[in-house]
């Protein structure tokens, strides 16, 4: 057995983030190796355990975590699965369990899920200028976006763009519309290359709108584009 003690901070970190999942969430520490899903109110289970004795004592923090918030955690049933065996295969499996996750995410209704909404309508707005401290010592200013998105309930939420991406694609992430209704698309390099050889030039995209002046998502910074007219959009 570990000795391991949560203080107060991490316990009132705890108990904010696992009220704070709907029922059917799904838990997965960055680096754990663990995956846990919220099977009511105050009972988690743990899912999915990689074959690893490091793994097993983080295990052990997280239940003793649960425990002083009055989590109880059901054990027995986990898929075990060996450490991958090389950086390709960790990059796979890493891949197939975020989205995993993603398909557990829910509206705070606890009806629907994420990856059930019109994530076509969804669009990136900015939010706030925030300043973050870098290594060195000295700020910096970044922009901080999300995309609105609606469920079928009727409520509004605000979601990340990284979450966003893992939900919605590639495709769908490199782009963003501005206020005339125009659609600018990122190109592919072999998009570029047709672009070139049929002379149906596009758009090179900076911070903001060529057009409206409207802000970009950072995302898009740098990007060549091509522009869609909104009744040419599917």
């Amino acid at each position: 057995m570990i000795d391991f003690e949560p203080n107060d901070e991490m316990r009132k970190w705890a108990k904010e983030h696992f009220d704070g999942m709907g029922i059917g969430g799904i838990w997965s520490p960055e680096g754990a190796g663990l995956t846990y899903l919220k099977e009511s109110k105050d009972s988690w289970k743990v899912t999915r355990k990689m074959n690893h004795p490091s793994v097993e004592e983080n295990h052990m923090r997280f239940a003793a975590l649960m425990m002083s918030v009055g989590i109880n955690m059901i054990e027995g049933d986990a898929v075990e699965y060996e450490p991958p065996a090389s950086p390709e295969e960790a990059y796979a499996q890493e891949t197939s369990h975020k989205m995993e996750i993603a398909r557990s995410w829910a509206c705070s209704c606890g009806e629907y899920k994420l990856m059930d909404m019109d994530l076509v309508k969804a669009k990136p707005h900015f939010l706030a200028t925030q300043e973050i401290l870098l290594d060195d010592g000295e700020t910096e200013e970044v922009e901080v976006w999300a995309y609105m998105l609606e469920c079928m309930c009727g409520q509004f939420m605000n979601v990340d763009p990284d979450d966003y991406h893992l939900m919605a694609g590639d495709q769908m992430f490199m782009r963003y519309s501005n206020n005339k209704g125009l659609t600018m698309q990122a190109m592919t390099r072999r998009q570029m290359i047709d672009a070139a050889e049929s002379e149906r030039f596009g758009v090179l995209v900076g911070k903001t709108d060529p057009q409206t002046e409207e802000k970009i998502p950072p995302w898009m910074w740098g990007t060549y584009c091509m522009v869609i007219d909104k009744t040419e959009e599917e």
